[in-house]
C-alpha cells in the first residue's frame, strides 16, 4: 500500500465552532441536530429566539451578545425555564423583570445564574409587607432595583427556610427556597461572609433593617468586624464578634478593638504570631479587650 505524506496542517485539531446568529444556528440545527454551535447575536435577537434555542440547548456551546451594553431581558419564570441555556451566557448579560414574590420563588435558579445576572428590576410593591431575604443571598439581591429588604437572621417554626445549610438544633435538613421549616437556626456566620452584599444593599437605600438575632458570635477579621459594626449600628441589632486576624492587623486596629470591647467575645491571633506593637496608652485603653485573647501574646511598646 502506498502511503502519502501528510503535512502538519492536515493533522491539526479542528477549529472551534464558528459563531452564528440565532437564526443561522437554528437553521443549522434543524438540518443536523447534533452539530455544536456558538451563538453571537444581539441581545434582542437572542431574547426573541430564546424558546427555540432552548430546544437545542445541549448543542449550544456559548451564547454571546454582540451589541453591549444591551442586555437580554426576561422574567424570572423564563430564566427558570431556560436556566441551562442561560448559564452559557457571558457574565452580566441578563436583566430579570418581575415581582419580588416571583423572583424569590425562583431563588434556586437565581443563585445558579448569579454570574450572568446584571440586574433584577423588581416591580414596586403596593403593600407594606417587608421583603425578607437571607444574608446568604444579599450579594444577589444587591443587583436589584426597587427593592426594600429586611435581612432575616433568625427563623422559627412560623418562617420558611431560605438559608442553605443544616439546622444545628435537630437533624432536619434546611432546603434553600423550599417549604421546609426549622427551629432555632441563627445564620450569623452568613452575615460575616456576605457583609459586602449587605453593605451594597444599604448603600443603595434598599436595606430597611436587620432582625435581631441570638446565638454564637460571628467569626470575622478586624476589617470585617469594622464593616459589620458600621453597618449594624444603623439598626436595632445585637451582634457579637470573634476576632481572628494577624498580630499586625490587630496592632494596627487596636483602637477599634478597644472601642468595641462590649461586642467582642474573643480575639485569636492567626498566622505568624508576633508581639503586638502598640503604645502604652493604647494598651491601657484596650486592656479589657485584650484579656479576651485566646492565645498567649506579648507587647512591644512603641511609645
Amino acid at each position: 500500500m502506498k502511503v502519502t505524506a501528510v503535512s502538519a496542517p492536515g493533522i491539526a485539531s479542528p477549529a472551534g465552532p464558528r459563531p452564528m446568529t440565532a437564526s443561522q444556528a437554528l437553521a443549522a440545527l434543524k438540518i443536523n441536530s447534533r452539530v455544536k454551535v456558538t451563538i453571537a447575536d444581539t441581545a434582542e435577537n437572542i431574547a426573541l429566539n430564546i424558546k427555540d434555542l432552548n430546544s437545542f440547548q445541549t448543542q449550544i456551546v456559548l451564547l454571546g451578545v454582540t451589541n453591549p451594553p444591551a442586555k437580554i431581558n426576561l422574567t424570572s419564570t423564563q430564566a427558570k425555564l431556560y436556566a441551562n441555556l442561560l448559564a452559557k451566557l457571558f457574565e452580566n448579560t441578563l436583566v430579570l423583570n418581575d415581582t419580588f414574590g416571583v423572583l424569590n420563588s425562583n431563588l434556586l435558579t437565581l443563585r445558579a445564574l448569579n454570574p450572568q445576572i446584571n440586574k433584577m428590576i423588581i416591580t414596586p410593591s403596593t403593600g407594606t409587607t417587608k421583603q425578607m431575604i437571607s444574608p446568604w443571598d444579599s450579594q444577589l439581591w444587591s443587583k436589584s432595583v426597587n427593592g426594600k429588604f429586611q435581612i432575616q437572621t433568625h427563623i422559627n417554626t412560623s418562617g420558611p427556610a431560605t438559608n442553605p445549610g443544616t439546622n444545628t438544633s435537630t437533624t432536619a435538613t434546611v432546603v434553600p427556597g423550599g417549604s421546609s421549616k426549622f427551629v432555632g437556626y441563627d445564620d450569623t456566620q452568613a452575615l460575616s461572609i456576605n457583609y459586602k452584599g449587605l453593605k451594597a444593599l444599604d448603600d443603595m437605600g434598599m436595606l430597611t433593617g436587620i432582625e435581631s438575632f441570638k446565638g454564637t458570635a460571628i467569626n470575622a477579621s478586624v476589617l470585617e468586624g469594622k464593616a459589620l459594626t458600621d453597618l449594624f449600628n444603623k439598626y436595632s441589632t445585637e451582634f457579637y464578634l470573634n476576632i481572628r486576624d494577624t498580630s499586625s492587623n490587630i496592632s494596627k486596629n487596636i483602637d477599634f478593638i478597644a472601642n468595641s470591647n462590649k461586642k467582642i467575645v474573643s480575639i485569636t491571633q492567626i498566622g505568624n504570631i508576633k508581639p503586638l506593637e502598640i503604645t502604652r496608652a493604647q494598651n491601657f485603653k484596650a486592656d479589657r479587650a485584650l484579656s479576651k485573647m485566646k492565645n498567649a501574646y506579648s507587647l512591644l511598646f512603641t511609645g
